[in-house]
């Protein structure tokens, strides 16, 4: 397959699907064998991230330089590390680490793939000291003690090409111009943040003429964004940005923002790549690993390639090659003929699915409009949907927000997510009633996928059945969630009119919907229980197990039997089951765990 090396300069793989919520764990530890790399660069990517650079760090990976790199104990001494490290810090990992990072970069360098290594800098163990962190960028001692690190990364890992470099998140943290920091209040992030990257890019480049530092702007607001880019050097940094200002999703890439960083950065000679899905796993959906929805990946990677001044593409979450993945083949046809047409590459994905083909490429349609469909901007905590609950709440709906201090929380990122942040006062009903919207007509298109899906099984190559099994599985998964989310917010409305409308003629019709919205639950909640049975047996996690080692649920699913009750409260006293379900109560006591976003 040729690769169209005028789009995408830069193309950036990794391997690995890394576990969101949980330290220290993998969903899939995907091989670094020179088999998955080939993969990937037949594939059309041409650079490989060395480390995961995950914030739970999945087993133990390299998420900081001072995972790998230790000074010398007279810098060490002159230069000292003042905040504790957040890896396993004992010499049997950190040698493991190293062996990790040297074996990956030089496999990438026989297959004539570059290199980059993700980090976070300054290292202050992300949020934890606030807005007045320790290690300050302003502190030239800090400067010159990751300059020194880098000297030795350099040295201690001569195929590492290039660097990306996090100054928010991934462990890494910056002084507020509003917080308590003596050398940095009162002075803006775009006066001091460009000469400590240009720092650390000319630490570098001392030791990599042909390399770059690639910063990630995460958490910024879109102001600063703009403020600091015009101050970075060209010849040594270049942006590695999400898709838009607030996260990286599917179905929203290539946002206002994202096309005025890139223009802002052309201007100035900046080369920029833009982090985006390139497969099916993500941290959108995960744990449910298996979903396909290709032409939302083609459409994003369309919008993306369209913005002025980008000039490269990159993998955010991770990629598993040798497993079928749609998403990522579609990734494949767009590098090799970026003006493929959708009915053109709808074609050519079928293709190995044989008789099944034609179908498989309506069922492809239907899940990427049950993709574009739903909320995925309601909240960050729609994210995850994976460890979201079928058996949701029976308080109120309540939208939760992200109470986390960040320049881009506090700010820009509400140009995407509609509960940016926590609200003190309960959802308007029009809000319950878009999402609750939105979700429904998602769960219709990936019920109709479902329907059309178990109809081409039979048909599908005995190769990739089991693969689609899988798929089938986690697309009911993801559509008895959205089906959730849908009836619990009608619910909480049904139950605001009721409450307030007590006399109302159409009361009678509002409770009887009220409960065929129970039966409903309950019907998808049997449902949720004999599929998680059916998950072993077809390789996927248990959504049960997952729940239990986070703290909510059981394992198996037990009954529901709160709904049972509700229901039977309903038929037997509409009044009583008023004053007991769907009221308002706490604000936001997540009760089903952080990503079911509407139980309190």
């Amino acid at each position: 397959m040729t690769t169209n090396l005028s789009l995408f300069q830069v193309r950036v793989g990794q391997l690995g699907n890394p576990n969101s919520g949980e330290p220290f764990k993998y969903w899939r530890v995907v091989p670094w064998t020179d088999a998955n790399l080939q993969r990937l660069k037949d594939a059309g990517f041409n650079t490989i991230q060395v480390n995961i650079a995950w914030g739970p760090r999945p087993d133990d990976e390299v998420l900081n330089l001072e995972d790998v790199v230790e000074l010398p104990p007279d810098l060490a001494a002159r230069y000292p590390q003042v905040v504790p490290l957040n890896c396993d810090p004992s010499a049997e990992r950190r040698a493991a680490r190293r062996q990790d990072v040297a074996e990956r970069s030089a496999a990438c360098h026989r297959l004539g793939l570059r290199t980059i290594f993700h980090f976070g800098a300054p290292y202050n163990n992300h949020m934890r000291y606030g807005d007045g962190p320790p290690n300050c960028i302003s502190d030239p001692d800090v400067l010159m003690r990751y300059q020194l690190l880098l000297d030795q990364f350099a040295a201690d890992f001569p195929e590492v090409d290039d660097i990306l470099v996090y100054t928010y998140d991934q462990d890494a943290w910056l002084c507020s111009e509003f917080g308590p920091c003596p050398r940095c209040l009162g002075k803006p992030l775009h006066e001091r943040l460009p000469q400590f990257l240009d720092g650390l890019a000319v630490a570098w480049q001392k030791h990599r003429p042909d390399g770059r530092l690639w910063w990630e702007p995460w958490e910024l607001s879109a102001g600063q964004v703009y403020a600091c880019v015009p101050r970075l050097p060209a010849s040594r940094l270049g942006l590695a940005i999400h898709c838009n200002v607030a996260e990286v999703m599917g179905a929203q890439p290539a946002d206002r923002w994202l096309k005025n960083t890139a223009a802002i950065a052309a201007d100035h000679g900046l080369p920029v790549v833009v982090e985006y899905w390139l497969s099916g796993p993500c941290e959108e959906q995960e744990p449910l690993l298996h979903l396909a929805h290709p032409l939302v990946t083609l459409r994003g990677l369309r919008a993306i390639a369209a913005a002025p001044g980008v000039t490269g593409i990159k993998e955010y979450y991770g990629l598993d090659p040798d497993r079928e993945d749609p998403n990522l083949r579609m990734t494949a046809l767009f590098l090799a003929n970026p003006n493929i047409t959708e009915a053109e590459a709808l074609t050519a994905l079928a293709a190995p699915y044989g008789a099944a083909g034609p179908g498989m490429q309506r069922f492809w349609q239907l899940t990427s409009r049950g993709m574009e469909l739903f909320p995925w901007d309601v909240t960050w905590y729609v994210r995850q949907i994976g460890r979201s609950r079928v058996d949701h709440a029976l308080s109120a709906a309540r939208i939760r927000g992200m109470p986390c201090r960040t320049p881009s929380w506090c700010s820009t990122r509400a140009t995407i997510f509609l509960r940016a942040y926590e609200f003190y006062t309960e959802d308007d009903p029009w809000l319950r009633e878009d999402i609750e919207l939105r979700a429904r007509l998602a769960a219709e298109a990936f019920a109709e996928a479902e329907a059309l899906g178990g109809q081409l099984l039979p048909q599908v190559p005995a190769a990739l059945r089991l693969s689609f099994e899988r798929t089938l599985l986690d697309l009911g998964r993801l559509r008895r969630r959205a089906q959730a989310y849908a009836l619990h917010l009608r619910e909480t409305n049904l139950a605001g009119m009721l409450a307030e409308y007590p006399q109302a003629a159409a009361r009678a019709d509002l409770l009887a919907e009220m409960r065929a919205c129970l039966v409903a639950d309950l019907a998808s909640y049997a449902e949720e229980r004999a599929a998680d049975d059916a998950a072993e047996g077809l390789g996927l996690f248990r959504l049960s197990i997952i729940a239990a080692r986070m703290g909510y649920g059981e394992s198996p699913l037990p009954p529901w039997t709160e709904a049972e009750e509700a229901l039977a409260l309903l038929d037997a006293d509409p009044d009583a089951f008023l004053q007991t379900y769907f009221q308002a109560g706490a604000m936001n006591t997540a009760s089903k765990g952080l990503h079911s976003m509407t139980s309190r």
